[in-house]
């Protein structure tokens, strides 16, 4: 079982070396970008079907709620997942801004703002254990208008971006 965890760790850190498997640096930065870009969509997607899917079986009636009850020990496993996969996703981001400071526009910052509250609300709300911050943070976490101002965001950063 432990050796399933560290093969999907190592794994994990390996999605980003094909970013500096090239010799020229924009390249590099430019896949650094992609790497980003694929490990929130990889990391986001599963996780949010997901929770749609356990919620309708919650909800649709008697015979749905022992697949919902199926589907409660693999919650873990896929929010570990999630939150894995987002870290590389943010960390990668955050190397493509830095490495490319030099070319600071309005857009580029925007979207580093809202990739920062939503990877510290989401590490609030796992690694938390009040009442209070946890409802804070779940309501800022999972805000739709976030989610559609960071995916906006990062579709005009990359229709934007200088060749």
């Amino acid at each position: 079982m432990k050796s399933r965890y560290f093969f999907l760790v190592f794994f994990l850190f390996l999605i980003p070396c094909p970013a500096f498997a090239d010799d020229d640096s924009e390249d590099v930065i430019e896949d650094l970008g992609w790497v980003a870009i694929g490990a929130g969509v990889i990391a986001t997607v599963p996780f949010v079907a997901f929770i749609k899917i356990r919620k309708f079986a919650l909800n649709s009636g008697d015979s749905t709620i022992q697949i919902a009850k199926q589907m409660a020990p693999s919650y873990k496993p896929i929010l570990n997942f999630h939150i894995i996969l987002n870290s590389i996703g943010y960390f990668s981001g955050m190397f493509h801004g830095l490495l490319l400071s030099s070319n600071l526009e309005p857009i580029s910052l925007s979207l580093a703002l809202v990739m920062t509250v939503l990877m510290i609300s989401g590490i609030l709300l796992r690694y938390t254990s009040s009442r209070n911050s946890k409802m804070f943070n779940r309501l800022l976490h999972g805000q739709i208008g976030l989610v559609i101002l960071l995916i906006g965001l990062i579709l005009l950063h990359v229709l934007t971006a200088d060749d």
